[in-house]
């Protein structure tokens, strides 16, 4: 994630409004999912996990790490100071993703049954792999315009992690509705709705702003 030039105002209240939404998310996540370490047992798993419980540690460990890096890079970004640790962030990023997709990989294999869920939350992953090589293929060609906008689409998907548990329990609120996490068709919409509407939304932001850039 490239430099963002801070609004014009005060840089703080600028910083905080773009980030401080999705560091809230991202807490409200964490905690939501710590019971899988605080409690390792197969009550805390439920009964469906904990046969896969390795696989479902990696992808959310990969995905944690993915989202918490990225937050990192927006600020630095944000307050300009890109130089130096950023290389070393978006590595770090990278390896992230590429552990959470292998977590998820093992999750759609082993999911009994539900082919469009699974295939929701195969299309994740590959999204994630095929949007992060593609910013890490144009920053080594020196592209820094597309390197942001790769960079962009690909934590619009990582951070359906977060987004997908969110609409869930904001759903289960309206609607009462199995806790079964593939039970219902509304989980089989939130397997694909959590990247899909987030990467369709970014890519209008990215193509009007090129657009604007061409005027």
């Amino acid at each position: 994630m490239g430099e963002v030039k801070l609004a014009s105002g005060n840089p703080r209240w600028g910083l905080i409004g773009a980030i401080g939404p999705l560091a809230i998310m991202v807490a409200w996540f964490v905690s939501e999912r710590l019971h899988y370490v605080a409690d390792f047992s197969e009550d805390s798993f439920t009964p469906y996990f904990w046969p896969r419980r390795m696989g479902l540690l990696l992808h959310l460990a990969g995905g944690l790490v993915a989202i918490a890096t990225g937050l990192v890079q927006l600020w630095l970004g944000f307050m300009g100071k890109t130089a130096g640790v950023h290389r070393k962030l978006g590595q770090l990023y990278v390896v992230a993703v590429v552990v959470a997709a292998i977590g998820a990989a093992y999750l759609v294999a082993t999911i009994p049954g539900h082919f469009a869920y699974a295939t929701g939350l195969a299309g994740m992953a590959t999204a994630s792999l095929v949007t992060t090589g593609m910013a890490v293929v144009a920053i080594r060609r020196r592209n820094i315009v597309q390197h942001r906008a790769w960079m962009i689409r690909s934590y619009c998907v990582i951070f359906a992690f977060v987004t997908y548990r969110l609409a869930g329990v904001l759903g289960r609120g309206l609607v009462p509705l199995p806790e079964d996490p593939v039970a219902t068709d509304f989980d089989t919409v939130l397997a694909w709705g959590s990247w899909v509407f987030p990467l369709m939304s970014a890519e209008v932001g990215i193509q009007l702003k090129a657009m604007r850039g061409r005027a």
